[in-house]
């Protein structure tokens, strides 16, 4: 199955749509601020964005994403190293499960920053420490999922044994090496195997 086709069933077809409509709950973004979603895939996240009343954008690496539609009318190909934004024009941006992935996941929270206005908040759903590959075939055997849902949630423990996960203190330090200060953190998913947390930008 191409990676276009994968993501797009995986934000609609799957529990990660509920997810990100839970991610997006959570952060609460007052209607009428400027929103980016970095990351975005087929744009599940950016549209959901502007279902509560923002103005979204969403970015995302490989064109394949956008195929043969993405799901919200802004998006654009970028890379989230090199943002094609000016500084300090966004309220709110988001990212979900992307920065784990990354090889130097400070230099995209850094250029996250420096897009987002004074005052503005990161938003960020990774890998939390109790995830893993081990984890998630226990929960897919109790829960008796099945299909993409059981692909899905194992090929993600998977993609988190091989790269980052995160408690509240690695992540709190993972932001402030970025000049962001946490203000919130909780996790989600069974026993907590996605962790959430926003940060602000300082001063």
């Amino acid at each position: 199955m191409p990676d276009s086709d994968y993501f797009l069933e995986l934000q609609t077809q799957t529990g990660w749509g509920k997810v990100l409509y839970r991610f997006v709950d959570w952060i609460l973004p007052p209607a009428g601020i400027l929103a980016l979603d970095v990351g975005c895939g087929p744009g599940l996240l950016p549209a959901l964005l502007g279902q509560v009343g923002c103005r979204a954008l969403g970015v995302d690496l490989s064109p394949e994403m956008f195929l043969p539609r993405p799901l919200h009318p802004g998006v654009v190909v970028a890379d989230s190293l090199v943002l094609p934004f000016g500084t300090r024009r966004f309220d709110l941006v988001t990212a979900s499960n992307l920065l784990f992935l990354l090889d130097n996941p400070e230099t995209a929270l850094r250029e996250m920053a420096r897009v987002m206005r004074p005052g503005g908040q990161v938003a960020v759903l990774n890998p939390s420490e109790l995830f893993s590959q081990a984890a998630a075939l226990e929960f897919a055997d109790q829960r008796q999922l099945q299909g993409l849902a059981r692909e899905t949630l194992i090929n993600w423990g998977r993609r988190a044994d091989r790269h980052h996960r995160w408690n509240e203190n690695q992540l709190r330090d993972l932001l402030a090496a970025a000049g962001l200060r946490l203000i919130q953190s909780t996790t989600l998913m069974g026993p907590g195997f996605a962790r959430l947390a926003r940060a602000v930008k300082r001063a």
